[in-house]
């Protein structure tokens, strides 16, 4: 057990200042989310994108494999039907004038962190282990992580950047609002 210990020390020991300081930020980023709040399109696409080009970076810094692409699979159709879902219980509401109005949600901070976290584990795992950086599971799980958070952020993005466009669709039920 100390053996685990002083390995997770030196990993946070040699873990450089800024990657820390990335970690705050997007806490702080993903807390803000916990609250309901106005959006316009812009602020709206700034997380799901930046998401985007961290998990593209995790994904293809790897290199694509039969492995990779097999949890980028996975990830897609659990990240597709996980933001559907999503949104469908808790969706956006259209305020007019290209703004919405997001509830307050923990999603996204989970699935920041997990982004990082993906990044990460990808990171230490090449330095300290890299039997395991190139195994097919780990590769299928990076591959399935990174896929799933991205698509889920997208796909409710999506989803509230179509509540936009039409005030009359209520998202929630599938139709008309009442």
């Amino acid at each position: 057990m100390t053996e685990f210990f002083t390995t997770v020390s030196q990993i946070i020991a040699h873990t450089p200042f800024w990657a820390w300081l990335i970690l705050l930020f997007l806490i702080w980023r993903g807390l803000g989310s916990t609250v309901p709040r106005e959006m316009g399109p812009a602020r709206l696409l700034l997380m799901p994108l930046a998401l985007l080009l961290l998990s593209a970076w995790s994904v293809f810094s790897a290199g694509i494999s039969a492995a990779i692409a097999a949890g980028l699979a996975i990830g897609v159709l659990a990240g597709l039907a996980a933001g559907l879902v999503l949104e469908w219980r808790n969706p956006a509401t259209n305020l007019g004038n290209g703004r919405i109005r997001v509830p307050g949600e923990w999603t996204t901070l989970v699935v920041i962190l997990v982004v990082f976290l993906t990044r990460y584990s990808r990171s230490v795992a090449d330095i300290m282990a890299p039997d395991l950086a190139a195994s097919t599971p780990f590769l299928v799980a990076v591959g399935a992580f990174s896929a799933f958070s991205t698509v889920l952020l997208l796909t409710r993005t999506a989803l509230r950047l179509r509540a936009m466009q039409t005030p009359m669709l209520s998202l929630a039920h599938g139709g008309p609002a009442s």
